[in-house]
């Protein structure tokens, strides 16, 4: 499949990228079955935990074409998009993008919902019930379908990629890299979870101050804080995951493209050839 050159990143990437879609996939049906469970399924933050495994395992899927497109032009053989039409390529590609949107913005969502929950632990605010997940997300859905329309006007078939029209290459580039990637798929999701979930310890830490008060009864915990708290968590931990494994994309994405843009083409080659192990983040 690959030179004798010792493209040796390129290979774990085959080899770590087909894992993590048997595993993700298998993780995000376990997780929605959990979610629709008779116990869960009123919750707010289990719509957004199923909506994000349907997201989530979709992502993976079209992880998985890209993939088998890629060994296949290793291979010499017809690569999987050869046989798109422009058509089915403008499709493809906003398919792919809106889910790739939808799954950080879900957490975003989620992270928002969970400040909102602990700020506010006595009110029954509608955002944060099961009526109010389904508007959001439904929202969501259709505000970041939106921001890729540009994507049936642009994209064509480049003989084996789907890629952006060279008619529209410069005001492509902005809307795809400047746009989607940077802005919507990384920094805006990044910072936003960040933001609320800074605001949640905050929260959750003076709380824990005022519980510790022995002195104060009003300020005991009972039952249905504590589950309260312990989901809190729970969600806490998937937005700080989503942190730790999209941060070394963001300065990868950054990084790569500030050289290419500074020293063109030549500078991409090598730095993809003296980092192999840089292939696992993409």
């Amino acid at each position: 499949v690959l030179d004798a050159s010792g493209q040796w990143g390129s290979l774990i990437k085959v080899i770590v990228s087909h894992f993590i879609v048997a595993v993700g996939l298998v993780a995000n049906s376990l997780t929605f079955v959990v979610m629709k469970s008779p116990r869960l399924r009123y919750k707010s933050y289990s719509h957004y935990l199923s909506a994000l495994a349907i997201f989530d395992s979709l992502v993976l899927i079209n992880q998985e074409i890209h993939m088998v497109n890629e060994i296949q032009g290793y291979n010499n053989s017809t690569r999987f998009f050869s046989v798109f039409s422009d058509d089915a390529c403008k499709v493809f590609m906003f398919f792919d993008t809106v889910c790739n949107l939808m799954s950080s913005w879900l957490i975003v969502a989620m992270a928002m919902e969970r400040l909102c929950v602990v700020c506010t632990p006595f009110r029954r605010n509608m955002w944060c019930q099961q009526r109010g997940a389904i508007v959001i997300i439904f929202t969501l859905f259709c505000v970041l379908s939106c921001t890729q329309i540009f994507r049936f006007i642009m994209v064509e078939n480049d003989g084996e990629v789907c890629m952006g029209s060279r008619v529209h290459q410069d005001l492509y580039v902005l809307l795809h890299i400047y746009t989607y990637q940077f802005t919507l798929l990384f920094i805006a999701p990044l910072l936003l979870i960040l933001i609320c979930n800074i605001g949640v310890l905050i929260r959750i830490l003076s709380v824990e101050n005022a519980t510790n008060n022995e002195d104060s009864y009003t300020t005991r915990v009972g039952g249905n804080t504590r589950r309260r708290r312990r989901t809190t968590r729970m969600l806490m931990a998937i937005s700080f995951t989503y942190v730790v494994t999209t941060l070394p994309q963001v300065v990868l994405t950054i990084t790569v493209h500030a050289l290419v843009k500074k020293y063109k083409n030549g500078i991409k080659h090598v730095f993809m050839h003296a980092v192999h192990w840089i292939h696992i983040f993409q």
